[in-house]
């Protein structure tokens, strides 16, 4: 039996990803090894929205994979030995060598990592489980606005000691059958590179009850329960407690308790299970073992308060070529003639509003470069031209109604829209992720009824942007002018 680190294989050969697994009763009473597992049972790959819950991201470096999950919205936690290099003398990559990808709702992307803070080395090369001291722990910093999540918060991580028999619930991508053979052909783990989840107990002889430091690992059983495989490294597992336990409206919730490091596996007799495909011909493994959360938990609390520095482009948008910057319009709405505007700071996470700027109404910006907007036809991008920043819907939700905002450009599917009747004077703008169109609420002047109060001119609330069915109607109609150009000149 050999003890091997939960390291993926190389990325020139077939991905070995990793997964928590359950066996299923019917199988476990076959021999290990001789039969094929179909180790996923009963338990079926998790939904973009649950692996955005928990911020599940893949983790790739320039030879292999792990797994990675979001601390808040730009640090992720992952297992240390995911960030070295498993041939020749084991360097660690650079940050800029380890890239993150979400498969969230509207969110697929792939980000570099810009900070690596690592709180165990490896000793020894290709790393071993019990090899990477003192935890096998690493923290990864990502972008202001790489990583946002519509609803989620923070997870928590868990400030009680991991105990013996302790239920634990893991997540994991990869495998989902182990190596086996009948006769003489062999058949290899089955890959499929999805995350799933698994519910799992702590071993009690792998807990020292009466050490007075807290424990550094954890490990579980491999059979007859949850299996952690291949490439998998990384992955998180959680607790459940309550959120205020004094309180009667206290809810349950998940702490982070630990990330997968290693697992105690079997080859399929007759193969080779040696790096750099330890996972490969893997036909039973015993027992996976975590790195521990809480004897790193202040430091790691303290770490992630750091904030990384706001890189968005301000000014010109790179993507945008220049011929599509230099024909910058006004967006007027056809059913109240007024142009849309961006918060004076281009904020972000604020929602649009149509305002016709005039010296005498207090609060209301007065340059036309507010009201500056470009379209890009080949990336489907409707950007605000002064602060690079991009029209986006909020969340990436898909109700009728959803705000719509300004958000750093980042390619994600809430960003992107199509013109509908382009080549005439007027046009409605279309949504590729929800086939909604934007539209004016309130959809009639609101520019009308203006009140005098003392030397001040108060005006009704600012019309909004937000996305709706497609009807054709004049709230859902833009123009590049106003109707009253001759009056008030906008952009164009």
């Amino acid at each position: 039996m050999k003890i091997r680190m939960l390291a993926p294989r190389v990325i020139s050969a077939l991905c070995a990803c990793t997964i928590l697994l359950d066996i299923g009763a019917a199988q476990a009473q076959e021999p290990t090894g001789r039969t094929s597992q179909p180790l996923v049972t009963p338990n079926p790959p998790i939904d973009q929205q649950t692996q955005e819950q928990f911020g599940l991201l893949t983790l790739s470096n320039p030879e292999a994979t792990c797994s990675a999950s979001m601390l808040n919205d730009y640090w992720a936690i992952t297992a240390a030995h995911c960030v070295f290099s498993f041939l020749t003398t084991c360097p660690q990559f650079a940050a800029n060598q380890i890239s993150l990808t979400a498969n969230w709702p509207g969110n697929t992307k792939t980000v570099q990592a810009r900070q690596v803070i690592l709180y165990g080395r490896a000793t020894t090369c290709p790393p071993r489980l019990g090899t990477v001291g003192p935890s096998d722990v690493a923290l990864l910093q990502v972008g202001l606005h790489d990583f946002v999540r519509s609803d989620a918060g923070p997870m928590k991580l868990d400030d009680q000691r991991p105990m013996a028999n302790l239920g634990i619930r893991g997540y994991g991508r990869g495998i989902n059958a182990l190596a086996f053979q009948v006769g003489p052909v062999p058949t290899p783990t089955n890959l499929d590179g999805k995350f799933r989840w698994a519910d799992f107990v702590i071993l009690p002889n792998t807990i020292l009850p009466n050490s007075s430091a807290p424990p550094s690992w954890y490990s579980f059983p491999g059979t007859s329960g949850a299996t952690v495989a291949g490439g998998d490294s990384g992955g998180p597992s959680y607790v459940q407690d309550w959120d205020d336990p004094f309180s009667i409206n206290r809810k349950l919730e998940y702490h982070l308790i630990g990330v997968h490091s290693g697992c105690n596996t079997t080859c399929l007799p007759g193969q080779s299970c040696n790096f750099p495909n330890p996972w490969t011909w893997v036909s039973s493994v015993s027992q996976c073992t975590d790195a521990a959360i809480l004897p790193l938990r202040s430091q790691i609390l303290a770490a992630i308060e750091a904030v990384p520095p706001d890189t968005t482009q301000v000014g010109t948008f790179p993507p945008i070529p220049e011929s599509v910057l230099s024909q910058k319009r006004a967006l007027y709405a056809k059913s109240i003639d007024e142009p849309l505007v961006a918060p004076p700071d281009a904020a972000i996470d604020v929602q649009l509003t149509f305002l016709r700027c005039d010296a005498s109404l207090q609060g209301c910006p007065t340059t036309p470069d507010l009201q500056q907007w470009a379209y890009d036809p080949a990336t489907h991008i409707l950007l605000h031209v002064p602060s690079g920043k991009c029209v986006n819907i909020s969340g990436a939700r898909q109700d009728a109604g959803s705000p719509i905002i300004l958000y750093p450009c980042s390619g994600g599917a809430n960003e992107k829209w199509s013109l509908v009747n382009a080549a005439t004077t007027l046009w409605s703008i279309k949504s590729d992720l929800t086939a909604m169109c934007l539209q004016a609420v309130p959809g009639h002047a609101a520019s009308g009824g203006q009140t005098p109060i003392g030397d001040v001119v108060v005006r009704p609330p600012a019309a909004a942007l937000v996305q709706m069915p497609c009807d054709g109607g004049n709230a859902q109609l833009f123009a590049d002018v106003s109707r009253y150009e001759a009056e008030h000149a906008g952009p164009h």
